[in-house]
């Protein structure tokens, strides 16, 4: 093959390769825009924890949980309080306790119960954190729950300060 002939083919294969480059960039570029990426990682975290904990449940033969919005509402409110003052504690620095929360997130329960966790980790690392603790234990594998909500917040000044609230229920 001759030279000319051989770079005519080096270009075709490099044309081939950016062709297919800017076909993927063009595909993937939607999952890395600022506003759809942000709902997306909070579709990701949600649906871990919710995996995660109906997996530990699954182990002990309990039912799953669903994703409640209203309690995830609660969960969140207490998760930005906590930050504010930050601390982690199951009463809010503006003195609230976990009935309170859920009631004014239009959460009407007959059951409740809050895990925390200050754990600079995903998911997958916080449940077993839980499962270890016996009351925690305790609330995850409470067969009396139904629906559950959650909220994770990293602090900005310190990112190994990240908090975790898992609020579980029963209407």
């Amino acid at each position: 093959m001759s030279s000319r002939a051989k770079d005519r083919d080096c270009r075709h294969q490099l044309q081939g390769r950016w062709r297919l480059h800017l076909f993927v960039m063009a595909l993937l570029s939607p999952l890395f825009s600022h506003n759809h990426s942000a709902a997306a990682m909070d579709t990701i975290w949600q649906s871990d924890i919710l995996f995660h904990v109906n997996a530990a449940r699954a182990a002990h033969h309990l039912a799953p949980l669903q994703w409640n919005a209203r309690l995830a509402d609660a969960a969140a409110a207490h998760a930005a309080d906590l930050q504010s003052c930050r601390k982690l504690a199951h009463d809010g620095c503006d003195g609230s306790n976990l009935p309170q929360r859920v009631s004014r997130a239009g959460y009407a329960f007959r059951r409740i119960s809050e895990n925390l966790a200050l754990c600079p980790c995903d998911a997958a690392a916080v449940v077993p954190l839980w499962m270890n603790s016996e009351g925690h234990r305790r609330n995850l594998l409470d067969p009396n729950v139904t629906e559950l909500g959650a909220d994770t917040r990293v602090d900005a000044a310190d990112l190994r300060r990240q908090q975790w609230v898992l609020v579980m229920g029963r209407q």
